[in-house]
């Protein structure tokens, strides 16, 4: 029984919940405690199954866990930021507050490290998350990507007796250096693990472009439907354009973000990034004053990223890479130098 035929033969419910918001608001979650949260999402991101809602989600969880309380802005343009910032910075916070954090949860906030004035009360502080970018005072982290896409891309090489084998990566833009790491990854891989090709499309030439475009994404696959022996994706909401693909044309597939699965029986394994934990982990590690440097990089042995097999499915019906994952640690430090 050929690959995708024992995929074919798999039948999944989809089952899922959709958070939609609209406009420019303030939802406030959580317990009013000692610490107080504001956050700042990315525009439209909220709904997309995968990297915003694991973020929200993250949030969530950090305020049942540590007792605050969450304001959640979900503006409709990036430049709204600045000001839901500047409202947090003029509020005068009651003595009672111990900790107030104020958080811009993507790198396409990055525009503003350099304008921002910085809070005098001592309880107050700011992150910024995904960005490589080092501030003095504004704490700052980045989860990289890099390895569990060169896994997963290595993994996507079958058996396959000598045919040629090419992949296709569907990418946001060229811009986004996440989108880049996770790009990069998979054609490295996959070309490091025997495959004889991996084509790269742009679904935008926009340094903010290609996250919301589902129907092209879908299109351009369907007009290279059989092509390709694997369908990858880092774009965002689009992604899903892909897994449509995949679920209507039986096309072998790689989820993103989280384990993307029950999107359809044709996607095999999920580059995950656990950016849920690391909001849990960082906020904890705030709020409770605890010292941690302005910026931190996390990288494969952080835990933070990995590359996880679809339920059912397992490393036997792929061929053994484990040379390679003994050395993906090295591999993915390398890498990040290049890029330095």
């Amino acid at each position: 029984m050929t690959l995708k035929r024992r995929f074919t033969n798999r039948f999944i419910i989809i089952s899922f919940f959709l958070l939609l918001f609209t406009g420019c608001r303030k939802e406030e979650i959580g317990f009013i405690h000692n610490y107080r949260v504001e956050v700042v999402l990315s525009p439209g991101g909220v709904g997309d199954q995968g990297y915003n809602d694991k973020i929200l989600r993250g949030f969530q969880e950090a305020a049942i866990k540590y007792g605050f309380m969450l304001a959640v802005h979900v503006p409709d343009e990036k430049e709204q930021g600045r000001q839901i910032y500047e409202d947090w910075l003029s509020t005068t916070i009651d003595d009672k507050c111990e900790r107030s954090l104020f958080v811009f949860s993507g790198s396409e906030y990055e525009y503003l490290l350099e304008e921002l004035t910085l809070p005098d009360d001592s309880r107050q502080d700011v992150l910024m998350l995904e960005t490589e970018r080092e501030y003095d005072g504004i704490y700052t982290f980045n989860v990289g990507c890099y390895a569990a896409s060169y896994l997963a891309g290595a993994t996507c090489v079958l058996d396959n007796e000598g045919k040629e084998q090419k992949a296709l990566i569907i990418a946001a833009n060229p811009h986004d250096r996440q989108v880049k790491r996770a790009v990069d990854g998979y054609r490295d891989g996959y070309l490091a693990a025997g495959g004889t090709g991996c084509d790269i499309h742009y679904l935008s030439e926009e340094p903010d472009g290609g996250y919301r475009m589902q129907d092209e994404a879908y299109q351009f696959c369907l007009e290279n439907d059989g092509e390709y022996m694997y369908y990858f994706s880092a774009a965002g909401a689009s992604n899903k354009g892909v897994y449509r693909f995949s679920r209507e044309s039986y096309n072998l597939a790689v989820g993103m973000d989280d384990n993307m699965g029950f999107f359809s029986s044709m996607i095999t394994m999920s580059v995950v990034k656990h950016m849920d934990k690391v909001v849990i982990d960082v906020l904890g590690a705030l709020l409770e004053n605890r010292e941690i440097p302005y910026h931190q990089d996390f990288t494969y042995s952080s835990g933070y990223e990995e590359m996880v097999y679809s339920e059912g499915v397992t490393e036997e019906w792929f061929l053994d890479i484990s040379d390679i994952r003994n050395r993906i640690i090295e591999i993915e430090q390398s890498y990040e130098e290049s890029l330095q």
